[in-house]
Formats: structure tokens, sequence, C-alpha cells
């Protein structure tokens, strides 16, 4: 669902851990997982948030340096 993905950048533009990202997809599942549209979502949820994690981590290294 192409709909979906502004929402799961806006949900996940702040994540910063593995963690995080997991209780951001457990809250989601609760909510939609009765859609059938539900496992793209989810694929959707973890693509964005682990790019969010990423950028996070290279800001952290950058900062560092």
């Amino acid at each position: 669902m192409t709909n979906a993905t502004p929402m799961n950048n806006k949900l996940t533009q702040d994540c910063t851990t593995e963690m995080q990202l997991e209780k951001i997809r457990r809250g989601q599942e609760l909510k939609f997982r009765w859609r059938d549209d539900w496992p793209e979502m989810e694929k959707n949820i973890l693509q964005s948030g682990r790019e969010a994690i990423a950028l996070h981590e290279a800001n952290q290294k950058a900062n560092q340096e």
C-alpha cells in the first residue's frame, strides 16, 4: 500500500534503535494486523525504521569525528 509509507516515515523518523523499531512495529501490528495489506505495511515500517537508524548512526559517527 503506497499511501501507508508517509505514515510509516512519520512513525519511524526519530527511531534510533532496533528495540525502539520493534516497539513501533508491534504497536502498529496490534492496530492493523487484520488488514489484508498488513504484510506490506509491516515491511514499509521496518524499512523506513532501519533507514532512520542508519541515518542516526551515521550522524553519531560524524559528530564524534
